[in-house]
């Protein structure tokens, strides 16, 4: 096998593994040799059977550019949520990115200090800990105020992230006494990046009237605060 058809038989190798862009890359490079060596004498039947390769693997590696340039285009989706809506959970405002399969993800909100805005960062962990592919969870916020609060904090992040761990996800937590955003990062092993962007941080569901009723469990019950939700792919 001669060097050019060498390397697009690796590229064949990556793209059916998956990792289209180096399989383009490959694509490219031995098509380019290829083409060289057409300059070359040779018979018209080896003629035709390099101009068939080059056609096969032309199709192949446009088809590929094409795709990346779709996977390129940002892709933005503005959820409002009315006042008093229901229906909602954290698993179905997070369906796009958490289908692109994310490994790491990252949690912005400066307010987990009560014990209902703890709760929610639970919720929101047992949703992103039930997908496969999530492998590390990180948290920022700002530290709680000094007495009963920060007790509560500490041991929640403490309890949350040996839980995790037993799931065999990574949980770190990072204070920051600037911090503002609220937002959630999902990226996964191919870099593609989602950002939601979250006016009300997790705090977007009223409380319950009783820990005894439809919502206490499942949010998809409880009634929302009015808020808007950006989502970004890029």
């Amino acid at each position: 096998m001669e060097e050019a058809e060498q390397v697009l038989y690796r590229g064949k190798v990556k793209d059916e593994e998956g990792r289209f862009e180096e399989a383009l890359e490959l694509y490219q490079q031995g098509l380019e040799k290829l083409l060289e060596k057409l300059k070359q004498p040779m018979s018209e039947s080896t003629r035709l059977k390099k101009r068939e390769i080059i056609a096969t693997y032309m199709t192949r590696a446009e088809a590929l550019k094409r795709k990346k340039n779709k996977a390129t285009v940002p892709h933005v989706q503005e959820i409002r949520i009315q006042n008093d809506e229901s229906g909602w959970t954290y698993s179905r405002l997070f369906e796009k990115p958490l289908h692109d399969s994310p490994s790491h993800i990252r949690i912005q909100d400066p307010y987990l200090h009560a014990r209902h805005q703890l709760a929610n960062l639970v919720s929101v962990c047992e949703v992103f800990a039930s997908r496969a592919s999530v492998s590390h969870i990180r948290v920022i916020t700002r530290q709680a105020p000094q007495g009963d609060q920060r007790g509560q904090q500490q041991k929640c992040m403490s309890d949350l992230g040996n839980s995790l761990a037993a799931r065999n996800i990574t949980f770190v937590t990072n204070y920051s006494e600037t911090l503002h955003d609220r937002e959630i990062r999902f990226k996964n092993e191919n870099n593609v990046v989602w950002v939601a962007i979250l006016g009300r941080g997790l705090d977007m569901f009223k409380k319950v009237n009783s820990w005894f009723s439809l919502g206490a469990t499942d949010y998809s019950y409880r009634l929302c605060h009015e808020v808007t939700v950006t989502l970004t792919r890029g």
